[in-house]
């Protein structure tokens, strides 16, 4: 590590000169890319949490939760909008941005924080930061642990390279016997493998209830009564990228001229890419924004005035969606149209909703396989096919209630992955941190 160090600097620093000077957003948050952010850390040792982005943050909530009344947690996370999640949720841990996988940030990032542990969470495999824990002698665990059939390629082409950081990851509690398979052959040591589930099934119900998302009914046109009695049948497209948005976009607005009134909402999976969304959809599109409606009143002449049934309703504000599915009667679970592998459908499936989704489900492969199984879902091929998916449930309330009971019927018996994991991790805590035992 010391020769890697004195060898690649050189070229290192002058690069993140350039960054510094041509990239200005970059700037606020520059000193925590180098692991100089300043934290408040009174305990004499920290594990570190480390997950990589805002999806995982939100998963693994439950999961901080638990281990924060038991040892003194240090969060760190790769994304602004992650950090902002995690300081959100645990307002009394400490949070930073992780430092950039360079040799050399780690160990002086990990000899600062007094990081006796690192837990990682879902396949988070950053080779400095695990060159530096074996070289300070830190243990690593991971958890809730996923492959996809991508990754797992990707990771097999450079077998040679990520064996000896594998084989050091004591323990690795995965989602799938599919998902054990694959780290054991990535190098994960037998003994060191236990299949937990999917933490993402222990969600908090309070988080999903429908009072997350104040003025939601009227933002929608629902009205004053119960929140399930529609003027039009509500799709909302969960998670959705651009081209899966106006391919939503396109059938509902096809089934409105049909007769047959349909009200989207959609909510964009990185809302960065709003701005192009807009770009591509048709002058004539009335758009309702809920961070506009959040600000205050609507004004005269706003798109809501043309009833739900004609209006694009866009959910553009972070932590509400899991709420808003309460409002609606089929929920398309994006990233499965765009080759990207899928969004999570368990907040769908909570609130008991019939499901569409594409053909590219490989991020969630265990929750679709049973979903489908237990016909809690229709899967679409293209926009065509989506406008028929969407004219049958429309046409078939019976229909869309048995898919949503079966929805949710799977969610109550995907429960339990938490008190698993919380079983597999006792012992390397216990290890960690003797004088909480």
């Amino acid at each position: 590590m010391k020769i890697l160090n004195l060898l690649l600097w050189p070229f290192i620093l002058p690069l993140l000169l350039l960054v510094y000077l041509l990239w200005p957003k970059a700037r606020p948050h520059f000193s925590e890319r180098l692991g100089l952010g300043r934290l408040r850390l009174p305990e004499k040792g920290y594990l570190l949490f480390h997950v990589a982005s805002l999806g995982e943050a939100r998963a693994a909530r439950p999961l901080i939760e638990a281990l924060s009344g038991r040892i003194p947690l240090l969060l760190t996370t790769m994304t602004l909008t992650g950090r902002e999640a995690l300081s959100k949720a645990h307002p009394d841990l400490p949070v930073t941005l992780s430092p950039l996988d360079l040799p050399g940030l780690w160990i002086p990032f990990l000899k600062s924080r007094r990081v006796r542990g690192i837990l990682l969470f879902e396949t988070e495999v950053w080779p400095s930061m695990l060159a530096s824990a074996r070289e300070r002698g830190i243990p690593v665990g991971l958890v809730n642990g996923r492959l996809s059939s991508r990754s797992f390629g990707r990771y097999r082409t450079i077998g040679a390279f990520v064996r000896p950081f594998l084989e050091r990851i004591s323990p690795v509690a995965v989602q799938s016997g599919r998902d054990r398979e694959r780290f054991r052959a990535l190098g994960v040591r037998e003994e060191a493998l236990h299949v937990t589930g999917n933490l993402k099934w222990d969600v908090d119900p309070a988080a999903l209830s429908p009072d997350r998302a104040p003025g939601a009914r009227e933002w929608l046109g629902a009205g004053e009564s119960d929140r399930n009695a529609s003027p039009a049948f509500r799709v909302l497209g969960s998670s959705v990228h651009p081209d899966e948005g106006l391919a939503l976009f396109r059938a509902c607005r096809r089934l409105s001229e049909d007769g047959r009134p349909v009200s989207l909402i959609l909510a964009p999976r990185h809302l960065e890419t709003l701005p192009d969304l807009l770009s591509r959809l048709p002058p004539s599109a009335r758009i309702s924004l809920r961070s506009a409606n959040l600000a205050g009143p609507e004004k005269e002449g706003s798109p809501e005035l043309a009833g739900p049934d004609k209006t694009l309703y866009i959910l553009n504000t972070y932590g509400e969606l899991g709420a808003m599915m309460a409002y609606a009667d089929v929920v398309f679970v994006g990233g499965t149209l765009d080759p990207v592998g899928g969004h999570s459908p368990v907040e769908a499936a909570f609130h008991g909703k019939p499901l569409l989704w594409g053909p590219h489900r490989d991020h969630i492969a265990d929750l679709a396989e049973n979903l489908s199984r237990e016909g809690a879902a229709l899967e679409v091929t293209g926009e065509a096919d989506l406008s028929e998916a969407l004219i049958l449930l429309w046409s078939d309330p019976e229909r869309r209630a048995r898919m949503g009971e079966s929805a949710r019927r799977v969610y109550e018996c995907g429960r339990g992955p938490l008190e698993r994991t919380l079983g597999v991790l006792s012992p390397f805590l216990s290890e960690l941190f003797p004088e909480r035992r």
